[in-house]
């Protein structure tokens, strides 16, 4: 029987809960729920625990929102690292046997503790009335976060709400049949109204973009109903109501980065248009608990061989040179050509080419590899730390979300999508090229016909998939932006059988809780 015995340490200065770059808690003590909720900072140090314990799972958050889609592993990776079955998830063959994310990504270990949370707050008497409702608006927005996670990868789950007593949680023992999935949508939308009315008014990043705000309420509100909207019979009346949402994360501190790049740089984080981010750290947590590093990067010991398109050699770029990661996750090599057009500034911020030289000293194209997050190379360290932050939410998405609205709504998107592609192109060359990358008229046949990863502005939906996907490569949203819109663009864009667009139920689980069934397609 799997156990997970869970508690959060208690800080004893309030003054470092509040310090908002710093996320270091343990989320396993000895500290019993009965000794526990006695102080304020009892309270504070629980919340800090909650956005530790999300970053936790921040890799599982990037498998189940992108990896199924068709971006990787068309190729073994160019250094020649073994896969190890990650592989699967491109592919789609994945197996009760195999399910790569096993444990329903262990996100039943943070919805218990926020369970936990939501009840003490709900309780006390020990806090003000505004730091309580700030604790709840935080607690019912992860919660909702997390089961919309659930939702949208196994579609019927075990919906838990009430916590254990505290002594410990068998997360997968709950003896519990899954609850369908209208009604773990309902409990969603529960719990955003409730995260909304705690928060009120209240729409500062009162403790960091790091941490649960209103304005992330808002942005996961737009998500979700769009999703119930599309796939789930709302129709008009939701995509309204997400629009609302996403309208409202105007009011908010929250502007474009002038540049791309700027978005993810080490020395701009929590920049403004940073909504919620998983932050990391030096001696806390690195990007993904270190997993972008062991799956996306290259080995510096082969890429001394290498060049960048340039001509540059590789040995010469000491960042680079101290990667010292591993490609499992391979990049498709014809990406780099047919991703971006040349001219947009995401290409080179996101990807990074790699070149060998023939006997004439010619350039040949190799692969790509992942670059939008860069790392930082930290005095005393021998390799390349990757603390970049993992964006969950920024303004770009509101705006791309609104234009996908106003197409679903059969509106005008270009407002929204138009200041995406300004700042991806930069003003002045958007402006002399509106004829060609401005929407609507980004059709070019030259570049889009048999184009297997995006298409011509021709289909505004295509056009909304094109731009998420030029956006966000690497931030966990291709495969649920697939999976919302479905079908035609997910044949097209993924290898993803349609009676297996849902994950299995690892075989541990089923005989731990017998009254839950093996998700429809993987019997």
């Amino acid at each position: 029987m799997k156990k997970f015995i869970i508690y959060l340490m208690a800080i004893t200065s309030p003054a470092l809960l509040l310090q908002c770059n710093s996320l270091e808690m343990e989320p396993e003590s000895s500290i019993t729920d009965a000794n526990y909720w006695k102080t304020e900072a009892h309270f504070s140090a629980f919340n800090t625990g909650l956005h530790s314990l999300l970053r936790k799972y921040s890799y599982h958050y990037f498998l189940l929102g992108e990896s199924r889609a068709n971006l990787y592993c068309d190729d073994n990776p160019f250094g020649g690292e073994a896969t190890q079955g990650i592989e699967r998830l491109p592919y789609n063959t994945l197996n009760k046997e195999n399910p790569v994310v096993s444990n329903f990504g262990g996100l039943y270990v943070p919805i218990e503790r926020l369970n936990m949370m939501i009840r003490r707050t709900s309780e006390t008497n020990l806090l003000t009335d505004a730091d309580k409702n700030y604790y709840l608006g935080e607690a019912y927005g992860m919660r909702a976060y997390l089961y919309f996670h659930l939702l949208r990868s196994w579609g019927d789950v075990v919906l838990s709400t009430d916590p254990t007593d505290g002594a410990s949680l068998d997360v997968f023992n709950l003896a519990k049949a899954a609850s369908p999935a209208a009604d773990v949508m309902k409990q969603i939308k529960a719990d955003i109204e409730a995260s909304e009315k705690a928060f009120g008014d209240n729409h500062s990043f009162k403790y960091g973009r790091h941490y649960w705000s209103l304005p992330a309420t808002w942005m996961l509100k737009g998500e979700v109903y769009l999703w119930s909207g599309r796939q789930m019979g709302g129709g008009n009346a939701d995509y309204q109501v997400a629009r609302m949402a996403l309208e409202q994360v105007g009011k908010a501190d929250v502007a474009l980065s002038e540049k791309f790049e700027s978005v993810f740089a080490f020395s701009n984080k929590k920049n403004k248009e940073i909504i919620f981010t998983i932050h990391n750290q030096k001696d806390e947590f690195s990007l993904w608990d270190d997993r972008y590093r062991m799956n996306m990067l290259p080995q510096d010991a082969y890429m001394t061989l290498y060049y960048d398109e340039e001509g540059k050699p590789y040995q010469k770029e000491p960042a680079l040179e101290k990667l010292r990661g591993l490609i499992r996750l391979q990049i498709n090599y014809d990406m780099y050509q047919k991703l971006f057009r040349d001219e947009d500034s995401r290409k080179r911020a996101t990807l990074k080419a790699v070149y060998s030289k023939d006997k004439d000293d010619n350039l040949k194209y190799v692969a790509p590899y992942a670059n939008k997050f860069k790392g930082t190379l930290v005095e005393g360290n021998s390799s390349c730390s990757m603390l970049d932050d993992y964006p969950i939410y920024r303004y770009a998405d509101c705006l791309l979300m609104l234009a996908e609205v106003k197409v679903l709504l059969g509106e005008d998107p270009a407002e929204e999508i138009n200041k995406v592609r300004e700042r991806a192109y930069g003003a002045n060359y958007f402006k002399e090229n509106k004829d060609k990358v401005a929407y609507p008229n980004d059709t070019d046949p030259a570049v889009y016909t048999n184009n297997r990863y995006v298409g011509s502005d021709a289909d505004a939906l295509e056009a909304i998939l094109k731009e998420r996907l030029r956006e966000f490569m690497f931030e966990g949203k291709r495969w649920y932006d697939l999976r919302l819109l479905g079908e035609p663009y997910l044949s097209k864009y993924s290898k993803a059988n349609a009676s297996r667009l849902l994950w299995p139920i690892n075989e541990d689980v089923l005989t731990n809780n017998p009254l839950l069934k093996q998700t429809p397609g993987y019997e």
